[in-house]
C-alpha cells in the first residue's frame, strides 16, 4: 500500500480534492451546506445562511459553505444520514420567498448536457452520491428566490432579512433529525 499501513487508514478519509483530512469516526451525521457565488451577492445567499448558522447553532452538525463547485461536496455526504442544501433560486417569485422540499418532490425536466464540471449542479451531485451509494438517507433543500445577481458581496434586504426564517427552517429539519 505504498507504504501506509491499513491501521494508519482506519477511521480516517482523505478529501481527493483538497487533501483535507476529517476523522470519519468523529463526523456529525448531519451535514448543512450552503450553495452559492458570494460575489453575486444573492446568489450567495447559501453561503451566508450558513455563516449565520454559525453563529447560533448549538447542535452537533456540521456547517459548510460549499461554494459554487458541486463535486467537491461529494466527499462530504459520505457516511450521513440526513444533508439540508440551502441555495438561491430564480423562480420568478416574490424576492426572499422560501421554499423547503426534498429532491423527489421536484421532477427535473429535460436540460442540455453540460458543457463542463462548472455546469454541474446540485442535482448532479446527488446523483452521483446515488450511484456511489454516498446520498444521505434524508436531503432537504431550502431554496430561496433571488433579487439580484449583480456582482457584490451584499445581500439585498429582502434575503438578509430571511436568514432568521432560514434557520428556523433548518432549526425544524435537525430537530427532527436529532431526535431519531
Amino acid at each position: 500500500m505504498s507504504g501506509m499501513d491499513g491501521a494508519a487508514l482506519s477511521g480516517a478519509a482523505r478529501y481527493p480534492f483538497k487533501g483535507l483530512e476529517a476523522d470519519v469516526s468523529e463526523m456529525s451525521d448531519c451535514v448543512v451546506i450552503g450553495i452559492g457565488n458570494l460575489l453575486m451577492s444573492d446568489d450567495g445567499i447559501g453561503v451566508h445562511a450558513v455563516r449565520y448558522l454559525r453563529q447560533r447553532l448549538t447542535l452537533d452538525v456540521e456547517l459548510l459553505e460549499g461554494g459554487i463547485y458541486s463535486p467537491d461536496l461529494l466527499y462530504f455526504l459520505e457516511n450521513r444520514r440526513k444533508a439540508v442544501f440551502i441555495d438561491g433560486v430564480d423562480a420568478g417569485e416574490e424576492p426572499g420567498t422560501i421554499y423547503r422540499f426534498s429532491p423527489h418532490q421536484v421532477a427535473r425536466g429535460k436540460t442540455a448536457p453540460a458543457l463542463s464540471l462548472h455546469d454541474y449542479g446540485l442535482y448532479d451531485l446527488l446523483n452521483a452520491a446515488i450511484l456511489l451509494d454516498q446520498c444521505p438517507e434524508e436531503v432537504t433543500i431550502i431554496a430561496v428566490q433571488v433579487k439580484s445577481l449583480e456582482t457584490g458581496m451584499e445581500l439585498s434586504g429582502e434575503l438578509r432579512d430571511r436568514l432568521p426564517d432560514i434557520y428556523r427552517l433548518v432549526m425544524e429539519e435537525l430537530d427532527g433529525s436529532q431526535r431519531r
